[in-house]
């Protein structure tokens, strides 16, 4: 067996529980605003040292490859890194009035939300193979929708929230994938942890201000070093011994690990008619994948 795949499943198991460990440092007393800043503030003074230090035979520290941004590339990041910031506000607000089972199936869409922004934007049509996952994701998160509503579990406006989260990620990878172009991908990832960390900063006297406890700063560390840290940088690595299908439908895994997270450290079970729902979503999005994978094989052959 390719050891990778085992960073690949830590991966998967390191984000999964970011949901539930976001709503433990807002059951804590934290506020979202104040989580995410933290969150970005310690990934990026973690991961500092690791780019300042020389490579084997006196390369240059990784840090340096940030000298080939151009002024449209460090445009095209801040923009990038705007988008992730709201990304964590809305989501993590979301996390505030609906399930986490219910807020990350539903913030994990973001793929269809590339689609409809590359449609828009780029004039890029969503792949004819993959509209029909598209539709059946959209189903599920109607059912979501449907379960808040009727009053079964979570609000409608934290469905609404985890979706408007989504779609900021979405314009989150859409600016990267134009800021990255001749930079390596830590050095990059360092830029927008201390960027986005410089927008929540901004945005925290109109948020509701600093509020955090000693509890919850257990919580967001364990953001910063688990999920932020080893559960994207393992995807990192992975992805130069393993093919980045794998990943992408391993974390199509992160919905269903957080639910099971969120059972055990708070009891939080999924009404049937959720359970339904985020499952519909989950099959939805890997048809879409394998759809759009599909496609862009045939493209290749």
């Amino acid at each position: 067996m390719n050891p990778y795949y085992l960073l690949v499943l830590l991966g998967v198991a390191m984000v999964s529980y970011s949901g539930p460990l976001v709503k433990g440092a807002l059951l804590a007393g934290a506020n979202p605003i104040t989580v995410a800043l933290l969150r970005m503030v310690l990934s990026f003074a973690l991961l500092l040292p690791v780019m300042c230090v020389p490579g084997k035979g006196h390369a240059k520290p990784p840090i340096q490859g940030l000298r080939s941004l151009t002024r449209r590339q460090w445009g095209w990041s801040l923009l990038a890194s705007l988008c992730l910031a709201l990304h964590y506000l809305t989501w993590m607000t979301s996390l505030d009035a609906t399930s986490t089972f219910a807020s990350v199936a539903l913030v994990c869409t973001q793929p269809l939300f590339v689609a409809a922004l590359s449609g828009v934007v780029l004039h890029e049509r969503m792949p004819r193979t993959a509209r029909p996952g598209a539709i059946v994701a959209l189903v599920g998160a109607v059912l979501i929708g449907m379960n808040s509503i009727a009053g079964l579990s979570g609000d409608i406006a934290g469905d609404l929230l985890a979706l408007a989260g989504a779609a900021c990620m979405a314009g989150h990878w859409l600016c990267s994938r134009y800021a990255r172009r001749t930079v390596p991908a830590l050095p990059y990832t360092l830029l927008v942890y201390g960027q986005t960390a410089l927008f929540l900063g901004l945005l925290l006297p109109v948020c509701g201000g600093f509020r955090v406890t000693g509890t919850a700063l257990w919580y967001i560390l364990g953001l910063a070093a688990g999920s932020t840290l080893l559960g994207h940088l393992m995807f990192t690595i992975a992805l130069g011994r393993v093919t980045a299908t794998v990943v992408s439908f391993a974390l199509l895994g992160e919905p269903v690990g957080a639910m099971l997270w969120s059972l055990l450290m708070f009891g939080e079970k999924p009404t049937a008619l959720l359970l339904v729902g985020g499952s519909v979503v989950l099959v939805g999005l890997v048809l879409y994948t394998a759809g759009s994978m599909r496609q862009t094989t045939e493209a290749k052959a």
